[in-house]
């Protein structure tokens, strides 16, 4: 992934967070002649791994507290538990010219779609203009553009922030309820 490249996770994405994350574990190794490999998992799906080495390190922490991604969490929504999927995700990859963190987390609730759109409408409004789009966000010129997707299946995205520092809400219809996720990715060293 290249710094500063509009990075977006919709909850059918959100798994390739942790694929991308793998795939730089393994591309930085063999990179370089001295790595430093860490890695904790507990029973309850608790994930820690850390790769340091000279050309940069990665870090990935899943299903631990809620990450700090500066949005509300709906009232009564739960923690999404899939099987075989993380809750929630902390990623950082850099070194000291370049970094992508992402915070992401999943949610459901038994409320309407409208009711968790209206909700996170008014809630990035605090990060600036809010851009609606039933496809893919990418930035163009700094600013957040839609390509919109023939048949979306009721998946809406929200975006708002400038493109280093874009909060992300993604909502689908899940039975006769809502899942959502929310994501904050931050970018440095753009160019």
């Amino acid at each position: 992934m290249e710094p500063g490249a509009a990075v977006l996770f919709g909850m059918d994405r959100f798994q390739s967070l942790f694929v991308a994350a793998a795939l730089v574990a393994v591309a930085l190794p063999t990179a370089a002649c001295n790595v430093d490999v860490r890695k904790d998992e507990s029973p309850d799906g608790k994930a820690n791994v850390d790769i340091t080495t000279p050309v940069g390190n990665v870090s990935v922490r899943t299903n631990g507290d809620t990450p700090a991604i500066g949005l509300a969490v709906y009232p009564g929504a739960k923690p999404l538990r899939e099987e075989n999927a993380p809750e929630s995700a902390d990623v950082n990859v850099g070194n000291s010219l370049f970094g992508v963190k992402v915070l992401a987390a999943k949610f459901e609730s038994a409320d309407a779609q409208d009711r968790i759109i209206d909700f996170y409408r008014n809630e990035l409004k605090t990060y600036g203009d809010v851009t609606e789009c039933r496809g893919d966000v990418n930035y163009r010129n700094g600013h957040p553009v839609c390509r919109e997707k023939l048949f979306s299946r009721g998946d809406l995205q929200l975006v708002a922030g400038p493109e280093h520092q874009q909060h992300i809400v993604s909502v689908k219809p899940r039975g006769e309820g809502t899942e959502f996720g929310l994501v904050y990715v931050q970018t440095r060293g753009k160019d």
